[in-house]
């Protein structure tokens, strides 16, 4: 049940605004998904 829940909000995160999904391991032992926008440098 927990992956099914993390593979949706990675889902959810990517299709919607096109960013990238960072899944992390609380001390706990449960995941974490956070949305890392993506920045485009030039020089």
């Amino acid at each position: 049940m927990e992956d099914k829940k993390v593979l949706e909000a990675i889902k959810k995160i990517v299709l919607s605004n096109g960013n990238n999904a960072e899944v992390r391991k609380k001390p706990d032992g449960s995941l974490v998904v956070y949305e890392v926008k993506k920045h485009i440098v030039t020089s």
